[in-house]
């Protein structure tokens, strides 16, 4: 870092939207903060970069050690042990004054790489159950950030912070517009989606769900659902034959003016997803990942339902007549959608890009003084 140049600071997170959002929120306040952003990830986590407002980035090679046979796990350490090595080489030429990781694999080998060169590093969990990667970081991290009220599966002697889920500006733009009651026979907004990646799941049982509601329900709903591309076709003539409109796509790439729009959202549990609930304030119907890593999209969704804010549905029980089940009487009782909303309003906590930036500034002036 040359004279006078602000302070780079590289954040690593990848694979899904649930690591890579925090990590843009972060960037963001960083960047109001007149930081430098470095943003580290592989080719997966580069999908959500449209908007990463990075000055830098680079791809590492990453893989999940955690599952396949011996020569799956093999292969993901070479690919994990070539992303140190790409780490190592592209922070020597940056000189970062600091980094935190989001967890995902790629924020192992660029943390590994932090310490090996004495570069202080923090990392934040989204989840209510710590990540295998950030398990394997932990202990070495100047902060172990968190999210939720509970934390699972923290190593003995770490103390950890409570910051909540960074969130988007996107998100915070629409954060205080109000929960607007449904009116009689007015309609009824329903936002329904799968998560980052999409679920086969969601693409038919929520719309066979509602297509078995009588005419008198079915007339008020108005849906916006995120289905996979290859469900799309079906899913359209789906819900013509039932007679109720919708608005169908692979994915909506303005998600959180939809959430605020909604009276009701059905979803997976991921961190981001729970947050981002939690800050509009908005009712849902949460059907837990089953093969989620430590099934933490279950205690995710239990910050929720604990709340009174939401229904929670597991995987193996999610089906037509279930969905159906929890759907009805919500359906037909908007005083209930009322108070669910505003149960969910500011359960999890709220300024946690805020406390990280402050978090990270703490790292930078202790390095300066050191």
């Amino acid at each position: 870092m040359s004279q006078g140049e602000a302070p780079l600071i590289a954040l690593a997170a990848g694979g899904t939207g649930g690591h890579m959002f925090p990590a843009e929120a972060l960037a963001q306040e960083l960047k109001r903060r007149s930081f430098r952003v470095l943003l580290v990830t592989d080719k997966r986590g580069a999908r959500y970069t449209q908007s990463f407002p990075a000055d830098e980035q680079f791809l590492i090679s990453s893989a999940t050690p955690s599952v396949g046979g011996p020569v799956a796990k093999g292969a993901a350490a070479i690919s994990i042990a070539i992303g140190l090595m790409t780490s190592l080489r592209e922070f020597k030429k940056r000189c970062p004054a600091a980094a935190v990781g989001f967890g995902g694999y790629p924020s192992l080998p660029a943390m590994k790489a932090a310490a090996i060169l004495g570069i202080p590093y923090g990392v934040h969990e989204q989840n209510s159950v710590l990540g295998r990667a950030n398990r394997m970081l932990v202990k070495k991290a100047v902060f172990a950030a968190h999210a939720f009220p509970i934390l699972q599966k923290l190593p003995n002697g770490v103390k950890p912070i409570e910051v909540g889920n960074p969130v988007r500006d996107a998100v915070l733009s629409v954060g205080d517009i109000p929960f607007v009651p449904v009116q009689e026979n007015g309609e009824i907004n329903l936002l329904i989606f799968g998560g980052s990646q999409g679920a086969s799941l969601f693409s038919f049982t929520p719309i066979n769900a509602l297509a078995s509601f009588p005419a008198a329900i079915r007339e008020k709903l108005c849906v916006t659902h995120q289905v996979r591309e290859q469900d799309m076709e079906g899913a359209r003539i789906a819900y013509t034959e039932a007679g109720i409109k919708a608005e169908v796509a692979p994915f909506f790439n303005d998600l959180p003016n939809r959430m605020a729009a909604a009276h009701l959202v059905i979803s997976r549990s991921g961190a981001s997803t729970v947050t981002e609930l939690s800050t509009i304030g908005r009712p849902s119907i949460l059907s837990p990942l089953a093969i989620a890593m430590d099934d933490h999209q279950t205690s995710n969704a239990h910050v929720l339902s604990k709340a009174n804010a939401a229904i929670v549905l597991p995987e193996t029980s999610f089906s037509e007549e279930s969905l159906g089940a929890a759907l009805k009487p919500i359906l037909s009782n908007p005083g209930r959608l009322q108070s669910m909303a505003s149960a969910a309003k500011g359960v999890v906590m709220s300024g946690a890009a805020e406390k990280l930036a402050d978090l990270v500034g703490d790292l930078c002036r202790d390095k300066a003084a050191a």
